[in-house]
């Protein structure tokens, strides 16, 4: 089995924690890595940007998901 995880999408916290509960109910695992760090966000009042990984096996199918819980997008 592959266990390589690829780049799934770049979000805002609150759109990347809800892609994260849909990646689970659909049993896609994944990691989370913050782009900025907590004392930038705070100084800088930007919110926390998440990188979201997926393993590749499962990227096409967490794309379809990205794609149709965010349709107005282009990603």
């Amino acid at each position: 089995m592959n266990t390589d995880y690829v780049l799934l999408v770049e979000k805002e916290e609150m759109w990347a924690k809800m892609l994260m509960e849909v990646l689970e109910n659909n049993h896609i695992s994944y990691v989370s890595q913050p782009v900025y760090g907590a004392g930038f966000t705070i100084k800088t009042g930007t919110q926390e940007i998440l990188k979201i990984y997926v393993p590749s096996e499962d990227k096409e199918k967490a794309h379809k998901l990205l794609c149709e819980l965010f349709p107005t997008e282009n990603i």
